[in-house]
C-alpha cells in the first residue's frame, strides 16, 4: 500500500483520524477546514492539533485494509 500522502491527525478532546495531504502544513489546514465547517463549537485558532506522517509500518502487509494510526 502506498501511504506517502497519509497523515494521521488528533484534535484534542475531539477526535482521531487520517487525512490525505502533500505535506504536514496542507494536512493541518484541511483538518481546520472540515471541522471548522462542520463542528460548531470548533475554533482553529485556539485548538489543539496534532499531525504527523504515517509511516510505512503503519500498515499491515497480509491485511492491506487495516491501518494502524497510534496518538501522538
Amino acid at each position: 500500500m502506498n501511504i506517502k500522502r497519509l497523515y494521521g491527525y488528533s484534535i484534542q478532546d475531539l477526535a482521531t483520524g487520517i487525512v490525505l495531504a502533500d505535506n504536514v502544513e496542507e494536512a493541518k489546514e484541511k483538518v481546520k477546514a472540515a471541522y471548522k465547517a462542520h463542528v460548531t463549537e470548533f475554533n482553529p485558532e485556539i485548538e489543539w492539533i496534532a499531525v504527523w506522517k504515517l509511516d510505512e509500518n503503519s500498515w499491515f502487509e497480509d491485511h492491506p485494509d487495516v491501518l494502524e494510526v497510534m496518538d501522538h
